[in-house]
């Protein structure tokens, strides 16, 4: 399953149950698809869509790109493969390392509160939890994020 842009530039892997969604959910788009997770979820996923937000926005005003434009220009993937279309991949949680195998051995546990990129656009993450993924580590993925998208 998957949420969001059919064409991102940046794409979430998690490897965590799917929100509830409304029985129309495919019929949502951007906002409106944002909205509806946000409003028949849990914190937890409130939780991954601010990070996810942060991540992405383009300025400083991840609030406004959370609710009008992360779901419209990039995607959450629940599936174990690569979207070929994107530019940047984040692959969230260390169960979630694991069903990719780029490098077994960047991924150890002893790794799990930091992040790397392995290839050129593959990003390794904790779980888009504050107490996982503290603001100060999602500034630095941030800025290497941007930077990345900036030589695509």
């Amino acid at each position: 399953m998957q949420l969001g842009s059919e064409q991102p530039q940046i794409v979430l892997y998690l490897n965590t149950q799917t929100p509830s969604l409304p029985n129309n959910h495919h019929d949502l788009k951007g906002a409106e698809l944002s909205h509806a997770i946000l409003g028949n979820n849990n914190n937890n996923w409130r939780k991954v869509l601010t990070i996810f937000a942060k991540l992405c926005a383009p300025d400083e005003d991840w609030r406004r790109y959370l609710h009008q434009d992360l779901l419209l220009k990039q995607q959450i993937n629940f599936k174990q493969h690569l979207v070929k279309s994107a530019k940047i991949h984040l692959v969230a949680g260390k169960a979630n390392w694991q069903r990719f195998d780029t490098a077994p051995e960047e991924k150890s546990a002893s790794n799990q509160k930091k992040w790397n990129f392995l290839a050129p656009n593959i990003l390794f993450t904790p779980y888009p939890d504050y107490r996982q993924f503290p603001n100060s580590m999602i500034e630095e993925c941030r800025a290497k994020i941007h930077q990345k998208l900036l030589k695509y």
